[in-house]
């Protein structure tokens, strides 16, 4: 294969995948910043073994990748830090519900990564839990687990806060 060719599917790779990848390691990290180097070094990862991973769905590769990347920033940060990830302070959506944002994110950062990630893929990236499990590498049972238990963390903070809301 020519380089031009194997240049010109990667920049396709490229434009489509990374505002994802920066959406959803933004979502990961609650830091656009970490966010927008930890999906930069996915896309290099990408990019330097893209003959060998361009045959198969590149996309979900990508997610693993981040995914990993992101864990492995969370331990090194966890080691330095030894306190829970702030939230994001600059998120904004389309309607401008900022504080819905950030309520979500605040949520999101009292789960472990794996289960964040788990939560995101499932409901952010609409993937199916078999879908999870192969892109995280995990049995699909311990996927199941994992979603099962972060909900139950999840329900009692987000069900508490549109209790106080109405």
């Amino acid at each position: 294969m020519r380089i031009r060719d194997r240049d010109s599917e990667f920049k396709d790779f490229y434009r489509h995948e990374a505002p994802r990848l920066r959406r959803l390691a933004v979502m990961l990290t609650g830091d656009s910043e970490r966010a927008s180097d930890l999906a930069q070094d996915t896309l290099i990862k990408m990019y330097t073994g893209w003959n060998r991973i361009r045959n198969d769905d590149p996309a979900p590769y990508a997610r693993r990748v981040l995914v990993n990347l992101c864990r492995s920033a969370y331990r090194r940060r966890m080691l330095e830090l030894r306190k829970a990830p702030a939230p994001p302070t600059d998120v904004v959506d389309k309607e401008g519900r900022v504080e819905e944002a950030l309520r979500v994110a605040a949520a999101l950062s009292a789960l472990s990564t794996i289960q964040r990630a788990v939560v995101l893929l499932r409901f952010y990236e609409d993937m199916t839990q078999p879908e999870i499990a192969q892109v995280l590498d995990r049995p699909l049972n311990t996927v199941k687990s994992d979603l099962r238990r972060a909900l139950e963390k999840l329900r009692p903070m987000l069900d508490d806060d549109i209790r106080e809301s109405r």
